[in-house]
């Protein structure tokens, strides 16, 4: 079976920004990723993951849990579900694609806690950072490779989604500061314009002219856009981590289970 190269390595986690990341150690086993997350790693990015890695001799497990988040712990609790998931499948690379369900309030212990309320942001980073360790558990050595939400129209949408992302990556961050392995795909900045505004058209990295990468909605990004700026980030993280490593492009199929 292949082997999991040792040391750091550079991943490329969004334009003009690169971090140090630890690979996870494993012995002969073959290679484990796991994603976790709402609608789309059940149904679109999750099954091209599954593609690539498959290619690759990596094998793929996912559970896309369908309008779930970190908002809503009575609908769905991550970190509290996490654990057992992580002694199942006793992944060595965790993908975790959350938060464009959260821009609502917070249920906490049977209240709310509205958007405006100051206490949002704080508690709503205890939760990033529950789901951190959840998946860390005592396994210094597995990586969270953790995808933020992506850019759609919408007012609530526009004017929290760059909150949720901000605070995600803070978290990850200070989690990967603090001796955590973990790295964060920036999915809102390449879908946005520097303004914020959410694009309907860009320049694909594998493209020569701006293409539409919303779905008829409006809201949803299109499969190939999915593909290039969601999925290829991800298996270009964790591909060097194998001792295969040349990624082949992601596309649709598989199962989703817990």
């Amino acid at each position: 079976m292949k082997q999991l190269l040792l040391g750091l390595v550079a991943l490329c986690v969004a334009p003009a920004q690169t971090a140090l990341a630890k690979c996870p150690v494993t012995g002969d086993d073959k290679p484990v990723v796991y994603g976790i997350g709402g609608s789309t790693m059940g149904t679109v990015l999750g099954p091209m993951l599954d593609k690539v890695f498959g290619e690759n001799d990596v094998e793929f497990r996912r559970w896309g849990k369908a309008s779930s988040g970190l908002a809503r712990p009575d609908f769905h609790d991550w970190p509290k579900s996490t654990p057992a998931l992580m002694q199942k499948h006793k992944p060595d690379i965790v993908v975790v694609s959350l938060g464009t369900n959260d821009y609502q309030a917070l249920w906490d212990n049977g209240n709310w806690i509205r958007q405006d309320d100051p206490a949002w942001e704080k508690k709503y980073g205890e939760r990033v950072d529950a789901l951190l360790e959840a998946i860390a558990e005592d396994d210094e050595d597995r990586l969270i490779i953790w995808s933020g939400p992506y850019a759609f129209e919408g007012k609530n949408a526009v004017v929290r989604a760059p909150i949720v992302n901000r605070i995600m990556k803070e978290r990850v961050e200070a989690f990967a500061a603090a001796g955590g392995n973990a790295i964060f795909h920036d999915a809102y900045v390449v879908t946005a314009d520097d303004g914020g505004k959410p694009l309907a058209k860009t320049v694909l990295p594998q493209g020569k002219k701006a293409v539409e990468i919303r779905t008829k909605d409006g809201i949803h990004l299109t499969a190939d856009a999915v593909r290039q700026l969601l999925a290829k980030p991800i298996v270009d993280m964790a591909l060097p981590c194998f001792a295969k490593t040349e990624a082949k492009e992601p596309s649709p199929t598989a199962d989703n289970k817990p």
